[in-house]
């Protein structure tokens, strides 16, 4: 039997979970249906993970139909209502008032119009809606756009971009995301509005620059943030025009990076080729509102990256990396060399089995193993300065990674003691002498 595609749409499992939802608002005699990213995923095949609920129900409305829920923003429209464990953001169709702030309407006004409510949204893609049965509503030809690949604003792009900066944003992640074009009129108003993005938030920009790095074609997007001047507006990407354009040059955009972080650390590794303009991961993860744990990776990703092109790795640079970043890094330099980019060319991927064996050779695999710690440095040679301190832990690591010293506490000191004894060894007796 040959399945039609309303009953392929509603087999996915998140429609299929969520449609008692809307077959109790239609119930209550009310319009409801799925609406936005869903639809467009659904219908180039993707397994979707959630769903969003439009409903020509007033939030009221939708609070006696649901009676358990979570008010998390009325005024917009929006009811979080829990059913059998699983709560559902229902929103009632609306419209939007002008736009201050580039970001948030001044008011909505709520209304009963399906096509209404499809008309605020971003992309004709994105301005699809489906009902309980797998009918798919397309009032901007939004399935026209779907099969032709293009990303088109619905409506005026100008006035889309007005409403909210971001989207602008959200054009190139989806030309990166989707691998689609977007078309000649959206790209227009993308350079005579770029400037506008200065007026949104940091963290705002960043979601959508990380959904970019890691993009089925994430060069597409770059490139067209390159081409519409995006990139001037948003931290630092303005001082970095060369290495962006490196990375479009000498990268293969068929390759995908695994996360963001390997990007960042790409265009820092592409920065400090040009010292006038060579970028810091601490200013990166600064301006770019990144956290901790992001800066640390990137760091990591960085020194594999400085540490693979001096040379092949060797049981020092394996260990400061680690095996799993040593190992992505491989891979993405293989994926890189097969796709024919330039960069790649300059050196022959690793034998990771020959990694694995270096990884399992070594004596220790973070400092957490060492077998001293600064208390022992502190009671065997009195460093005046703390600094002194976790230079000998870093000296006594590095001895011990390349096999110089085994990892045993009296070994290691007793070569701590050998290679500083011009340092610590007069202080020591200073205070082995004190009365």
């Amino acid at each position: 039997m040959v399945k039609t595609l309303k009953t392929q749409l509603m087999e996915q499992p998140a429609f299929r979970e969520a449609k008692p939802i809307l077959d109790r608002l239609t119930a209550a005699g009310f319009e409801a249906y799925f609406v936005g990213g869903s639809i467009r995923d659904a219908l180039l095949g993707q397994v979707i993970n959630d769903v969003d609920i439009a409903t020509s129900a007033y939030p009221s409305e939708v609070q006696a139909i649901f009676p358990k829920h979570f008010d998390v923003g009325l005024e917009h429209g929006t009811v979080m209502a829990l059913v059998d464990g699983e709560t559902y953001e229902i929103t009632t169709f609306r419209t939007e008032s002008t736009y201050q702030d580039y970001r948030r309407p001044d008011h909505v006004t709520f209304v009963r119009q399906l096509a209404d409510d499809l008309l605020r949204r971003d992309f004709t893609i994105n301005a699809l809606a489906m009902d309980a049965t797998g009918t798919v509503y397309d009032y901007f030809t939004g399935l026209e756009d779907l099969k032709a690949k293009t990303i088109r604003a619905v409506g005026t792009a100008t006035e889309r971009f007005h409403e909210d900066a971001l989207r602008m944003m959200r054009a190139v992640r989806f030309a990166s995301q989707l691998d689609f074009a977007i078309d000649p009129d959206t790209t227009a108003a993308l350079q005579s509005n770029a400037p506008l993005l200065e007026k949104i938030a940091v963290e705002r920009i960043r979601v959508e620059m990380e959904k970019l790095w890691i993009g089925t074609n994430w060069q597409r997007g770059l490139n067209i943030m390159m081409t519409t001047d995006l990139y001037r507006y948003c931290p630092l990407l303005n001082q970095q025009q060369q290495s962006l354009m490196d990375m479009l040059h000498l990268l293969s955009g068929a390759v995908r990076f695994p996360h963001a972080e390997l990007a960042w650390a790409v265009l820092l590794w592409m920065s400090e080729q040009h010292t006038s303009s060579a970028l810091s991961p601490a200013t990166l993860a600064g301006e770019w509102k990144l956290s901790n744990k992001q800066k640390q990776m990137i760091d990591t990703w960085l020194e594999a990256l400085n540490l693979r092109v001096v040379g092949p790795w060797e049981a020092l640079g394996v260990y400061a990396v680690g095996i799993e970043a040593t190992e992505q890094i491989e891979n993405w330099i293989k994926q890189q060399q097969a796709a024919g980019d330039i960069l790649a060319q300059q050196y022959t991927p690793a034998d990771l089995e020959a990694l694995e064996a270096v990884w399992a050779q070594l004596a220790i695999h973070s400092p957490k193993d060492l077998a001293i710690h600064g208390g022992d440095i502190i009671q065997t040679f009195h460093p005046e300065e703390k600094p002194q301190i976790g230079e000998m832990l870093r000296s006594a690591e590095e001895a011990v990674v390349i096999g110089m010293v085994s990892n045993d506490k009296e070994a290691i000191l007793s070569y701590l003691a050998n290679q500083y004894q011009y340092n610590y060894l007069l202080n020591n007796k200073r205070t082995t002498n004190k009365p």
